[in-house]
């Protein structure tokens, strides 16, 4: 039975993707580069540090990587503050069942301070008993870290806990730290069907959430 739910932010409860992409879009416009589609499906859900990586490659030495951190934080978050937080369909029908029956946690790979401004902006903050960043980590989605610190924090058992995850690198984190998996992908994105095969429960939105907690 499941007792615990631990929920992924960006692109789950929070449809923050088109936000990251227009600010991605925004810096490597200033040096006459561009981002695309593909470079941005493979960065959903994964930490910090290999997004900055990624960014600071495609802008081939123009601005280290603490500087492109710096940057695209910024803009993202005064879009949050401008109220650009538009919650996924469902998101708040499921966050108020699950507190009411279940332990809530969310563990994302967004920096600490972006997680804070959305939750903060899209009035969040009271359904989370704990909140994990992949930056706390030592290694970000798809390895199992910050799942594993997130239990290790709420005396959670992964027996006993859903992990809740749109993309695939967080579906592999989930299975790897022993968590049942709910699947909730982005219909416009196309997530990795060997990680969506291994997902306990694969949902169209998170209104499905509540009845397939009572089968896992």
């Amino acid at each position: 039975m499941i007792q615990a739910v631990i929920f992924d932010m960006d692109g789950l409860l929070v449809d923050s993707e088109p936000v990251w992409f227009r600010a991605r879009v925004e810096l490597l416009a200033r040096f006459g580069k561009q981002w695309t589609a593909s470079d941005q499906e493979p960065l959903m859900g994964v930490s910090t540090a290999t997004w900055v990586d990624y960014v600071t490659e495609k802008l081939e030495g123009a601005m280290p990587p603490d500087e492109v951190l710096r940057k695209v934080v910024s803009i993202m978050a005064a879009a949050y503050e401008g109220g650009d937080v538009p919650l996924l369909p469902g998101a708040s029908e499921a966050l108020e069942h699950c507190v009411g029956s279940y332990r809530v946690g969310l563990a994302s790979g967004s920096p600490k301070r972006l997680i804070n401004a959305a939750l903060t902006g899209a009035g969040l903050h009271r359904f989370f008993e704990e909140v994990v960043t992949s930056d706390e980590c030592a290694r970000g989605k798809p390895a199992p870290d910050v799942y594993l610190e997130i239990m290790n924090r709420m005396g959670l058992s992964p027996d006993t806990t859903a992990v809740v995850e749109d993309s695939a690198a967080g579906i592999l984190a989930g299975k790897a730290a022993k968590a049942k998996v709910i699947a909730v992908p982005q219909s416009f994105v196309s997530t990795d069907s060997e990680a969506l095969a291994q997902a306990d429960a694969r949902l169209e939105s998170l209104y499905e959430l509540p009845n397939v907690l009572l089968k896992l």
